[in-house]
């Protein structure tokens, strides 16, 4: 079959649900090369014609010798038709249906020519996106490519992909794709550590499954499977060092996933003899927020408050973890059985008392014929009285939570947190701060975009080994 009016096919090499693959020999060239072609029925759909083309624009724009070569786009019978590079060889999916996994050395050598060729990839801001053995070649010269950049998306481009569909192969997708977001690099990375666990292993990673690998590897697989992007390596450049056994920062402590939902978190019997406030302080500081000096006051008269107003179970179930870790005792309850008169009161109750008191207290000068100072004394009693009501859940520290969780914006509050201890244990390096500061600011402003997220990874990065640094500084001079 001749295709394109250049290539003529010798054998069909694979075929996937978007083409179909060839092994053909270019007439204009007489070079063998493969050829990808949509497939016939897809060829009115304007998503996948699309989705087709940016594949060709992706791969096009990455040299690196572990990404197979993109040549040039075809178009035949009105199908759009992609040239590239001939591998000779095997994936590694259909290496591990033969052979079965792979010996621990190996798997780690594999591992290391991926994460090289992501890091290429993410440097020129590309999310794969669909990491798995089948997208991993297996060259008869031992060499490793990374194949198939049809859902991968350069920094700023559209979503091909509804926002409520997940893109990639179940068993691979990071879970905070799973849960509806675009992604970035430490996605990749994830998808990563699932192929690794598969070569060890023989079966696909689950979270159940402890790592088949001891020592060192197990650490480094372990990290790169984190259902926590933000308790992953932060960028491929951390995943090769780690697999070449040198130190990676470990991960700070980060805030928990926050999103809006139908419960809140009640905190109670918080007043103690000494302290009353650090606890409720601690964990505040583990989710990312303050309080208010007015909250903080009602919460010492009220003994309980609520602390987390209108979130989704996840959120709350783990704002409760950590008030339980600090020894507090904690109620999550639906929005829906949250009393109707509970708001009312606790932003009027304060003036209904004292009017209520101050009323009880003139009645009784007038009966007792005493001035009506105390009427005013006892308006002020009432006031006082008013703290013991709940602050008003509106005005909880943690409220008005946004629809979804976002990585992006947990990824630039822990760029953020990272910069100001970098500024205040190493004075010398506030420029480094004040960049990532900046950054940090555009990204909060620009919302999901991969050049951000990629931005301030890279940014991350630098401050962890800068506040590592500091520390191993210190182990020296002591």
């Amino acid at each position: 079959m001749l295709l394109a009016g250049r290539f003529e096919t010798r054998r069909r090499i694979g075929a996937g649900g978007l083409a179909e693959v060839f092994a053909a020999t270019d007439r204009a060239t007489d070079a063998e090369v493969a050829v990808k072609v949509l497939h016939a029925h897809l060829a009115r759909d304007a998503a996948a014609c699309e989705r087709f083309r940016r594949e060709l624009a992706i791969a096009r724009s990455l040299e690196h010798p572990g990404i197979v070569r993109v040549f040039d786009l075809h178009e035949h019978e009105g199908r759009p038709v992609i040239s590239m590079e001939l591998l000779r060889g095997r994936t590694l999916h259909e290496r591990l249906l033969r052979e079965g996994p792979v010996p621990p050395r190996e798997a780690r050598r594999i591992v290391r020519e991926i994460c090289c060729a992501l890091r290429a990839a993410h440097h020129d801001g590309v999310v794969h996106r669909d990491l798995k053995p089948q997208n991993v070649f297996l060259t008869a010269a031992g060499g490793v490519k990374v194949l198939d950049f049809g859902l991968a998306r350069l920094a700023g481009q559209a979503r091909l992909t509804g926002q409520d569909v997940v893109a990639g192969t179940p068993g691979y997708i990071a879970p905070e794709m799973l849960a509806g977001e675009v992604g970035d690099a430490r996605a990749d990375l994830y998808a990563l550590g699932a192929v690794w666990f598969e070569m060890l292993g023989g079966r696909r990673w689950s979270d159940s499954g402890a790592p088949p690998v001891d020592g060192r590897d197990a650490e480094v697989l372990q990290r790169a499977l984190e259902a926590d992007p933000e308790r992953r390596f932060l960028d491929a450049g951390q995943f090769l060092r780690a697999l070449g056994g040198s130190s990676v920062p470990p991960p700070p402590p980060a805030a928990p996933p926050l999103s809006a939902g139908e419960y809140d978190v009640v905190v109670h019997d918080v007043v103690r003899p000494r302290a009353p406030l650090r606890p409720i302080g601690r964990v505040l500081q583990q989710l990312g927020s303050r309080a208010t000096l007015r909250w903080k006051w009602r919460l010492l008269g009220a003994g309980q408050a609520v602390l987390v107003s209108g979130a989704s179970r996840k959120t709350a179930e783990a704002a409760a973890a950590l008030c339980a870790a600090q020894g507090l005792p904690v109620t999550i309850r639906p929005v829906a059985r949250r009393p109707r008169s509970e708001e009312w009161l606790a932003r009027h109750g304060g003036w209904l008392l004292a009017l209520i008191s101050g009323l009880v207290a003139a009645g009784l000068c007038a009966i007792l014929d005493e001035g009506f100072g105390w009427a005013l004394l006892g308006a002020g009693a009432g006031y006082v009285l008013s703290w013991g009501l709940r602050p008003p859940a509106s005005e909880a520290p943690l409220s008005g939570l946004p629809a979804r969780e976002s990585s992006l914006l947990r990824l630039a509050e822990g760029v953020a947190r990272r910069a100001a201890l970098l500024r205040a244990r190493r004075p010398a390096l506030s420029a480094l701060a004040e960049e990532a500061e900046d950054a940090t600011r555009k990204a909060r402003d620009a919302g999901e975009d991969e050049g951000s997220a990629q931005r301030l990874l890279e940014l991350a990065a630098s401050l962890d080994d800068a506040l590592a640094q500091e520390t191993s500084e210190k182990g020296w001079a002591a």
